[in-house]
């Protein structure tokens, strides 16, 4: 493919790879990956524009939650859905560029992204050698072709060292272009020190500004120089690699429906009848249990032993691990049994759809524990997680379900992609750590005038992030709170509000939404909060809370809990 426009490929990967480091160095994670992101899309998009490339209007659909998730990376402030935020985003955009030319994303099997993503991987190592590579053979043709002409003009007249002298000026064209470039540089780094001097000597802030920027050259950062120096090399290449294959190789890769599988089916229909039957069996001998003593209101349970909440805290997690290998061992067996016979078919369809009935009967068991532990014990960030991720496994069972009636199980990609946004846009609506404040202080409200005192972990609020502050400041200034609930609450406001005196990067690429607003909102409270003083001793924030002074993180439960 013929580039007319080859060099702004490789000065937008450039342009993209500094901005990483100007964005990004020594700075706290911002708005910055959104621009960087947006940077790098457009980076690739630009160049094919100007080359005219059709883009099917597929392509531009990942650019939603492209778009979505690299927004909502300076939104929200809880570790796991900023982690999830970066992932979908980064997948979004490897897959805009693998399939730009095609736009047949949505028609991929999972044979057919494990091969695309190879081959994108693979490109990011060779990409950009052979972009250069093609260019320059294009180069060589354009001049052979006009050697040609010369050659042509020679034999009707022309002398030979006329087209000599023309030959040379054309090899001495390039240099001349840019030795007027060079010859004004010179001329004006002399005249920008000069007047640099003078205009650090009038004021003292650009004077910094000076001092810092050549503080970089000195040879004592050298070390630091090659470093970032390394990694923008590094970016601009995997980015215009990246570039190379959305715009030459991406419409060579197209999914064929009547593709045939990469193994063909080899197990017999009894063997794979004979696996499914003994998982339902074992899987429905858990459910009758599960009947007997769980979902009868645990009139049965103490019998055993056990209290409600000691027999709903074992096993959710298992539980959610054993749907996980269910599906995964239906889909292989889905893949590589034999179904010659229509009877043959219809057992094992029937067998895969009970399958799917007890997982979900299994799931919904694990969601009941889930809900019991919670209502002893309070809301986490991994049982919050826990309870959205049942949710979208029981949307990807029904999923898995219609393939299975459908005969189409090789689109279970589409389903797979579908259920990753899903999940996520899930927990960004939710505000993972304000759903925890919302839960956690409502159930103490709740259980307040039961108990002697209060049972809220203020130690666990604290360690929410800036997502939190917003409903920990309105339970604390609504007057329906109870006094000793307020105090930990005030407690915890008053210990987020010391951290916001450390000295921060307030550098408009590091701004951040949540942790703005939580910053000004601790500040309009800070006269209420002086009550409760805070001190910082061995290392550790302690805070004072009616004469009692305690670590202001608290009882730590245990992370995997």
């Amino acid at each position: 493919m013929k580039l007319k426009n080859k060099h702004l490929f490789w000065i937008f990967a450039l342009l993209a790879a500094i901005s990483f480091d100007i964005l990004f160095w020594e700075r706290p994670f911002g708005i910055n990956f959104f621009i960087f992101i947006l940077l790098a899309a457009f980076g690739g998009l630009i160049p094919a524009w100007m080359e005219k490339i059709h883009i099917p209007w597929t392509s531009y659909l990942l650019l939603v939650p492209l778009a979505f998730f690299s927004v909502m990376t300076f939104i929200r402030a809880e570790p796991f859905t900023i982690a999830v935020n970066v992932l979908v985003t980064l997948s979004a955009l490897a897959f805009f560029l693998m399939s730009l030319r095609n736009g047949a994303w949505y028609r991929y099997s999972l044979r057919d992204i494990f091969v695309s993503c190879f081959q994108f991987l693979l490109n990011n190592v060779i990409g950009g050698i052979l972009f250069f590579n093609k260019t320059r053979k294009a180069d060589s043709s354009q001049a052979g072709q006009a050697d040609n002409g010369d050659r042509t003009a020679d034999v009707e007249g022309k002398q030979d060292q006329e087209s000599q002298g023309g030959n040379s000026e054309k090899k001495e064209k390039p240099l001349k272009g840019i030795a007027p470039y060079l010859r004004g540089l010179l001329l004006a780094l002399p005249i920008l020190g000069i007047l640099t001097f003078f205009l650090a000597q009038a004021d003292p802030i650009f004077n910094d500004r000076i001092q810092n920027s050549l503080a970089w050259f000195r040879i004592e950062n050298l070390g630091e120089m090659v470093f970032r120096l390394a990694y923008i090399l590094v970016i601009a290449y995997v980015l215009l690699s990246s570039y190379y294959f959305a715009v030459v190789e991406s419409k060579k890769y197209q999914p064929d429906d009547n593709e045939k599988p990469a193994i063909s089916p080899f197990l017999g229909s009894i063997e794979s009848s004979v696996v499914l039957g003994a998982v339902n069996l074992l899987f429905l001998m858990f459910v009758i249990l599960q009947f007997n003593y769980l979902f009868s209101g645990g009139k049965n349970i103490s019998l055993e032993g056990y209290t409600y909440a000691e027999y709903a805290r074992r096993g959710f997690f298992e539980l959610i691990a054993v749907a996980v290998i269910s599906l995964v061992l239906f889909y292989i067996l889905s893949m590589i049994t034999k179904r010659e016979q229509k009877n043959q078919g219809r057992l094992f369809s029937a067998l895969g759809l009970i399958l799917v009935g007890l997982v979900a009967i299994i799931l919904t068991s694990a969601y009941i524990r889930l809900n019991l532990y919670e209502a002893a014990y309070g809301f986490t960030r991994l049982r919050t997680l826990a309870h959205v991720f049942m949710i979208w496994i029981a949307l990807l069972l029904g999923g898995v379900a219609i393939l299975e009636i459908t005969r189409n199980m090789k689109r279970l990609a589409f389903i797979l992609i579908l259920f990753i946004i899903g999940f996520g846009l899930t927990i960004n609506l939710l505000n993972t750590d304000q759903f925890i404040v919302n839960q956690n202080i409502s159930r103490a409200i709740n259980n307040h005038n039961d108990k002697a005192e209060s049972d809220l972990d203020s130690g666990y609020l604290y360690s929410l992030s800036a997502d939190a502050i917003p409903n920990l400041v309105e339970f604390y200034i609504d007057e329906n709170t109870p006094d000793d609930i307020r105090d930990e609450l005030g407690g915890v406001l008053a210990c987020k509000l010391a951290q916001i005196d450390v000295p921060q990067d307030e550098s408009w690429v590091s701004y951040h939404y949540s942790r703005s607003q939580a910053n000004t909102l601790l500040a309009q409270q800070s006269e209420n909060l002086e009550v409760y003083p805070v001190s910082y001793d061995m290392y550790t924030w302690f805070v004072e809370v009616n004469g009692e002074v305690k670590s202001c993180s608290g009882y730590q439960a245990d992370p995997y809990d």
